[in-house]
């Protein structure tokens, strides 16, 4: 016969067990402090002094042009126009405001309704929400995704409405309100959350049809929402965006659209499997060891949230996972088709990233499918502490390796960045005293050019207006000067290779 265990034991394990779980929560909250500390570095392309000139030259105007005959992207477009028009009323670039208020609303877009209304215990699920959000910042280059005021406005809010649905579906407490609201907002944000959200419309519809209860229409009516704002800006996106071919490359698969399909299926399942630490936005293909460390973390990350899921309660039935397991995983294959159809390689960084992370929601779904088999199998209950309790050790070493492994990848990266924080303040501030003095003549002075954060880098000399260098002549036509220098980077290392 088992003695009965003391109670100076049993009231010592939730104290052990809670700072196990404090120390894990506190690695996934000093990953997103580093992150958000190098935001004041975050620099402007040529595509803010180019949009942010056109607002304070022709107004609604150009937001209107752009909404109809250019981007499909309402809510970015009216975001970034808002943005432009406040830059040019205070005469400072903001960036980093700017992207710390866009980190923000996508974190609460993401995570508050999962935190709100999830039945699990509060510390599971804030480590849950705090661990996918800083695992979303690693195992990848970030800088073109979360430190590019057009493109983190752009491909951020989509992440955040996939996650909050597919946080809210596997938690089983997806309402069909919040399901339209998040669909409308990946869908009006870019050409990636357009086909996010017709394809889990269309999977939706498809339940919908086998179901065939009138309560279930009716409980649907919401989604009637979504579904007109999607058919709208896939028409505008399908009328209004030609090939003109002018800039790139000709391959075999540029502007050929059943080229393209077929030729993104290798990438796609190399996406599944791998990350990579290492700059791709050149059209470079994962290496090996991107492949081979990629398949060794996402086990390890399966396990660490499958293992959480059980503790938790986290166990959804299995078909209702069918439906955003096809949306992310036939955006991931969309995107990089596209790429191939528009641009002839796969472009742009945070395109990658983007796919990236979206194979990390595709972790959460297979993770809370195993949670419930492996729960029903064995006959997990909540009133089997040992069990949970090595559940418990399980998830958080997963957690903490498979963040330890990747900081490793990243924190020279940031270690560069926040040396460097100084130079990439004085650099930015003498770029707009240098552009907004009088004369004709500005210098462009560059930071440390650190791949934690800064993506091109702009060749230095002397260039004049109407001459080469797209982003340089956007900057002269920002600030209305004839002549720029642009100077070298500070280079605390060797520069990354231009993509």
């Amino acid at each position: 016969m088992t003695p009965p265990r003391s109670s100076a034991l049993r009231s010592a394990e939730p104290t052990i067990m809670g700072t196990a779980y404090g120390v894990v929560l506190c690695v996934m909250l000093l990953v997103i402090a580093l992150q958000a500390a190098i935001l004041p570095a975050s620099v402007w392309q040529g595509d803010e002094y180019d949009y942010f000139a056109n607002i304070r030259e022709h107004g609604l105007a150009f937001l209107s042009d752009r909404l109809l005959h250019w981007s499909p992207r309402p809510f970015s477009e009216i975001v970034i126009f808002a943005y432009g028009t406040v830059v040019n009323a205070v005469h400072k670039p903001l960036a980093w405001l700017f992207l710390a208020l866009t980190w923000l609303f996508c974190a609460a877009v993401a995570f508050v309704p999962f935190l709100r209304r999830s039945n699990g215990p509060a510390s599971t699920r804030l480590l849950i929400a705090v661990s996918v959000a800083a695992i979303f910042m690693l195992g990848h280059p970030s800088a073109d995704f979360f430190y590019w005021p057009m493109g983190t406005i752009a491909h951020l809010p989509v992440l955040a409405a996939a996650c909050g649905l597919t946080l809210l579906k596997i938690s089983q407490i997806l309402s069909t309100r919040a399901e339209a609201l998040l669909l409308s907002l990946a869908l009006t944000s870019s050409e990636a959350g357009v086909f996010f959200g017709m394809l889990w419309l269309g999977m939706r519809g498809f339940e919908l049809l086998y179901v065939r209860r009138a309560t279930a229409f009716r409980r649907s009516r919401w989604l009637l929402l979504p579904t007109g704002v999607g058919l709208c800006v896939s028409a505008e996106m399908l009328l209004n965006h030609r090939m003109g071919g002018s800039g790139f490359p000709f391959t075999p698969t540029h502007g050929h659209i059943r080229t393209s399909l077929a030729a993104a299926f290798g990438p796609f399942l190399q996406t599944l499997i791998a990350l990579q630490p290492n700059e791709m936005s050149s059209g470079s293909e994962f290496t090996k060891q991107a492949i081979a460390s990629g398949l060794a973390l996402k086990i390890i990350l399966t396990g660490a949230f499958t293992t959480l899921f059980m503790t938790c309660g986290i166990r959804p039935a299995l078909r209702t996972l069918i439906a955003p397991a096809v949306a992310l995983a036939g955006t991931m294959y969309l995107t990089i088709a596209a790429a191939f159809y528009a641009f002839g390689f796969l472009c742009c960084q945070r395109h990658e990233t983007f796919r990236l992370d979206l194979s990390v929601l595709l972790v959460l779904l297979l993770s809370a499918g195993l949670s419930t088999v492996l729960s029903e199998k064995f006959k997990i209950s909540s009133g089997d502490h040992k069990r949970e309790t090595l559940l418990q050790v399980c998830a958080l070493t997963g957690l903490l390796l498979f963040a330890g492994w990747t900081m490793r990848w990243r924190l020279s990266d940031l270690s560069l960045a926040l040396a460097g924080l100084p130079l990439e303040e004085a650099a930015h501030h003498h770029v707009w005293a240098s552009g907004l003095s009088a004369g004709t003549d500005m210098t462009y002075s560059q930071g440390t050019a650190s791949p934690a954060f800064y993506y091109w880098h702009w060749e230095p000399g002397t260039y004049h207006a109407g001459g080469t260098g797209w982003e340089v002549q956007s900057a002269l036509r920002y600030f209305g000067k004839t002549t720029l220098h642009v100077l070298p980077p500070l280079g605390l290392t060797p520069l990354p290779a231009t993509p």
